[in-house]
């Protein structure tokens, strides 16, 4: 019984971790086929390809590497044959190292994707490293033209804010299920608290008998 108890409790606190949602933003290549562009001379020389952009909304716990993961998998997602490659992935500072264990065959197409997407979320380079060299690179090195996230400034500057003009169609509400989600969380931790003292009590108790 008392090893029963142990391993019980043991489960449910390693099942109690910090987690909190997080908006990001993913950019992927796609065409421009119609309509107005300020930058023209930029499309025709890209061949009328630029990057997109899309906001998702997910959970993450404290591993700092669960964000930069899970934006390569909504890469993976949109375009799953582009991404068919393993790799390790590193965190030093604001750079993000990407080592890949193959080649990547579309390298300038996951290049844009990829810088676009880590320094919109806080990254400001992305280093490639090869087995023969490594390379490095930030927002200025990207080859295509891309729409370019802006936040609201203050009322009292009086200042002309903008959007961006893409229509956001995927993941753009927030989930209605973050509060009892978190409240799930919460009562799952004191629950956890709980059998602990209650474990800890039964253990006092047995001794004194």
């Amino acid at each position: 019984m008392r090893v029963f108890l142990t391993i019980f409790i043991l489960l449910v606190s390693l099942s109690a971790n910090a987690t909190h949602w997080l908006t990001y933003y993913v950019y992927y290549e796609t065409e421009y086929i119609q309509g107005p562009w300020s930058r023209f001379d930029i499309l025709e020389t890209s061949e009328y390809k630029y990057l997109d952009v899309l906001k998702y909304e997910d959970l993450f716990g404290s591993d700092a590497t669960d964000l930069t993961n899970k934006m390569l998998s909504r890469l993976w997602e949109k375009n799953n044959t582009v991404y068919d490659w393993d790799y390790d992935l590193i965190l030093q500072g604001d750079s993000v190292i990407i080592v890949p264990k193959e080649e990547i065959k579309e390298f300038e197409t996951v290049k844009n994707e990829i810088v676009a997407t880590f320094t919109s979320n806080g990254y400001k380079t992305v280093i490639f490293r090869f087995t023969d060299q490594e390379k490095a690179f930030t927002i200025n090195d990207l080859s295509l033209p891309y729409f370019d996230l802006t936040t609201r400034q203050k009322e009292n500057e009086k200042a002309i804010t903008t959007t961006t003009s893409t229509d956001i169609t995927e993941n753009t509400q927030p989930n209605e299920n973050h509060g009892n989600e978190n409240i799930l969380l919460i009562v799952g931790l004191i629950v956890s608290c709980i059998i602990n003292i209650g474990f800890i009590v039964f253990l006092i108790m047995k001794k004194k008998k």
